[in-house]
């Protein structure tokens, strides 16, 4: 599905921006923790995607995130 790939694309650009480093390797698959993201830039990465996509989400669901396909998820459904 192409919606998750821009998804993911945009995962790529906003942590690279927040994080000034590459993450052109990121999976959905991949654990947030294990990319070396602390909470505050996740926080800042789930801010941006937020504005650039026009969706909230709640923060309650933040704390069921541990994979980027688990963020991604989340947007998608808000996005529905």
């Amino acid at each position: 599905m192409s919606d998750q790939k821009d998804l993911l694309g945009l995962f790529k650009t906003v942590a690279e921006r927040v994080d000034r480093r590459s993450f052109e390797t990121v999976t959905r698959d991949s654990v947030i923790t294990d990319l070396g993201v602390d909470s505050l830039s996740m926080m800042q990465i789930v801010g941006e995607m937020e504005t650039e996509l026009n969706v909230q989400i709640p923060d309650e669901d933040l704390v069921e995130i541990v994979t980027v396909g688990d963020l991604c998820s989340k947007v998608e459904r808000r996005l529905a």
